[in-house]
């Protein structure tokens, strides 16, 4: 698997009961303190392991720096960002490879196991089904206006919380329920991976605006134009297959597309389950929320605001 429907990543079947999960993602700094920089990118790239229902075995470094022009205690800071948030997943970093670069680069192959009856993908969701989101959105908005030093510290503070934080807990959480299908949100934005669902389960979604979880500050900077250009191609992209409520303001219609970064596992599972997982998942520090159902129809998102 990994070649013909867009999961989050490969798979390769062992035995009936055994499979190897791999995947790979990486960045330039979003954030100012390399430390974070490197957790972020971690638990970024772990995302598409707990996406599909895996356990993350071992991971590795990919790192492109300016040779000689980064001091070497923010090349050890980014590097012991990412084995902490390693470590906190349970599992070790086998190494790596560099290269020099003009434009600093960092994140992780990341390997993981699942059993392939319990794998979850994209495809699979069932009418009815409820819509769930595990974490805020907001990280594009509010890394645009680090970059250009405009962002409230309070912004900073809880988008860096939220990319830092694993989606263990929450895949621990859902693989207690019926999930259906699963992904997790990350530079297609919400919609576009809510559209990847529908598309991939033949189905349509009804979503409400107003049920979207916000990271502190988001609304305030999406209306100041803080908007990072993927928002902007996202939008456009999802706009052809969406039809919006005339009420949902401009702010959320930026958030809904906003170009993610380590954002929250979004599952389809039965309506009568979703409000225990919302339940468990804010037990366990994230900011969760049903956000609308699927229903039969061509595959497509139907925004109300309320």
């Amino acid at each position: 698997m990994g070649l013909e429907a867009p999961d989050d990543a490969a798979v390769y079947g062992l035995s009936e009961d055994r499979a190897i999960v791999a995947s790979l993602d990486y960045f330039t700094p979003l954030v100012d303190d390399p430390g974070d920089f490197g957790a972020i990118a971690a638990a970024n790239a772990l995302s598409d392991l707990y996406a599909m229902g895996a356990r993350p075995l071992f991971a590795l470094n990919m790192l492109a720096i300016p040779s000689g022009e980064l001091p070497d205690e923010v090349v050890a800071a980014i590097l012991r960002g990412a084995f902490e948030v390693c470590e906190e997943a349970g599992i070790p970093v086998g190494g790596g490879h560099s290269i020099d670069d003009p434009e600093p680069k960092f994140g992780l192959v990341v390997v993981g196991e699942v059993d392939p009856r319990r794998l979850w993908r994209k495809a699979g969701a069932r009418p009815g089904d409820a819509i769930v989101l595990a974490k805020a959105l907001g990280t594009g908005v509010v890394t645009t206006a680090i970059k250009r030093g405009e962002a409230p510290e309070e912004a900073v503070e809880a988008a860096i919380a939220s990319m830092r934080q694993l989606n263990r807990d929450a895949a621990r959480v859902l693989d207690e329920l019926d999930v259906h299908a699963a992904t997790d949100v990350s530079g297609y934005g919400l919609l576009g991976h809510l559209l990847e669902v529908c598309r991939a389960s033949g189905l349509a979604a009804v979503m409400r605006a107003a049920a979207a979880p916000l990271l502190p500050g988001a609304r305030e900077l999406a209306s100041a134009g803080f908007v990072p250009g993927g928002t902007g191609r996202n939008r456009k992209a999802v706009e052809r297959a969406s039809t919006w409520d005339e009420a949902v303001p401009e702010d959320l219609r930026v958030l809904l597309c906003d170009a993610q970064t380590s954002g929250g596992l979004l599952a389809a599972l039965p309506e009568e389950q979703a409000a225990r997982a919302v339940e468990a998942l804010r037990e366990r520090g994230y900011a969760a929320a049903r956000l609308g159902t699927f229903v039969e129809g061509e595959p497509g998102i139907e925004v109300r605001a309320e």
